[in-house]
């Protein structure tokens, strides 16, 4: 199922079954009166279905709740798309995986994923606008179901037992942060999620060492108005390099993002013919990815999985950000060397916030920082509705 469908699926089930589920679930909530103190007394499930990126981003959040609890397992029920960020984390003792390829796989490995997470104890949920997810949670019957909300409560209130404000204009750190301090856990610091990635990333081949950029270009089907066009990875490089180096350039990503870098490619080879360009998208697993992201100089990208992973690892970055505004994803580290591009225009940021983006993939958020066009002459009201 593509992106949009699995967002209508969300929707009206979750709607559906929300409006059926609720009256009951608030009559056996008065009636049992169950103990809801925020502790861990068993298993630990965390819900990210969507978004390895934002995994990622949990990631001092969670390794500090599994360093909190050490004797008690924790689970992650996530789709295959995110189950390859969990594993370079290492701090689930098992993934529970839903196939959201089509409909019937989605409800086979949801009944299977159900019956495994029967008696679970705790369900922190991250996901922030899945109704499904929140449906999920309640019918694990677990003790304590850790939630977000956003502008109104109303429709998870007696659902989740625990509700945090989900503000889309802060950080969304501080939001994964929050909930774990509630179960008496402290987010780990940078140097220690730097320690733990690297302990299970693969040896680095040794050799001699060529300056080197690992460059992220591509982005999950979520919001690809983030992406930029080969003529502005050209300006970049002829912008940021200094004069008559020689570099490494490494493009990384998964085997759907090949054809996209080799285009890019094609524009930086004729124009830069003394740098060295390799497209490893879709050769290298994502652990062989950090493994390479781990010995490089730079990172340069957009806002992505691997920005955050660079980060983490302490990378001299360069980002470029348009329909997300960077200070919602940027946790600040203290020391990082890191250059942030972002200019914002009237309908930037859109991403998490409208159903479609206002411009229907003419980024022109992302045009702006390289095209320099005053804000008055920005046409992007006209998009709308298109």
């Amino acid at each position: 199922m593509n992106l949009r469908r699995k967002q209508r699926l969300d929707w009206v089930a979750g709607g559906v079954s929300i409006a059926l589920l609720r009256p009951v679930v608030l009559l056996l909530g008065a009636l049992l009166r169950r103990d809801h103190a925020l502790r861990v007394d068993g298993r630990v499930c965390v819900f990210k279905l969507l978004g390895g990126g934002s995994l990622v981003i949990a990631f001092p959040a969670l390794l500090g709740l599994r360093e909190r609890y050490p004797a008690s397992e924790l689970s992650l029920l996530c789709t295959p798309a995110v189950a390859p960020f969990a594993r370079t984390l290492r701090v689930f003792d098992r993934l529970i995986v839903i196939d959201d390829s089509s409909p019937w796989r989605l409800l086979a490995t949801a009944f299977s994923a159900w019956c495994r997470l029967l008696g679970t104890d705790t369900v922190i949920d991250l996901e922030v606008y899945s109704r499904l997810s929140t449906v999920f949670s309640l019918l694990t019957c677990a003790r304590n179901r850790l939630g977000f909300f956003l502008e109104s409560a109303f429709w998870r209130r007696g659902l989740q037992t625990h509700l945090i404000f989900f503000n889309r204009f802060s950080g969304s750190y501080l939001f994964y942060e929050k909930m774990v301090e509630l179960l008496g856990a402290r987010p780990a610091s940078t140097e220690a999620c730097r320690e733990h990635l690297l302990a299970g990333l693969p040896a680095r081949p040794a050799g001699e060492h060529v300056p080197t950029v690992c460059v992220g270009s591509a982005c999950s089907d979520m919001g690809r108005e983030r992406m930029l066009a080969p003529g502005h990875w050209l300006r970049i490089l002829a912008e940021n390099q200094p004069a008559g180096a020689v570099y490494r350039f490494v493009f990384l990503g998964g085997g759907s993002d090949r054809e996209d870098v080799e285009r890019i490619l094609a524009a930086l080879r004729g124009a830069l013919p003394d740098q060295r360009f390799e497209n490893r998208c879709g050769e290298l697993s994502l652990d062989e990815s950090l493994a390479v992201l781990a010995g490089a100089d730079e990172f340069w990208g957009i806002d992505s999985g691997l920005l955050h992973y660079a980060r983490l690892l302490r990378k001299r970055c360069l980002s470029f950000w348009g329909p997300t505004h960077p200070d919602t994803r940027l946790r600040p580290i203290e020391g990082l060397d890191e250059r942030v591009v972002y200019r914002k225009v009237p309908c930037s940021p859109c991403i998490h916030l409208a159903e479609e983006p206002p411009c229907r993939g003419n980024n022109v958020c992302i045009r702006n920082l390289f095209e320099n066009v005053p804000e008055k002459d920005l046409d992007w009201c006209s998009y709308i509705g298109r």
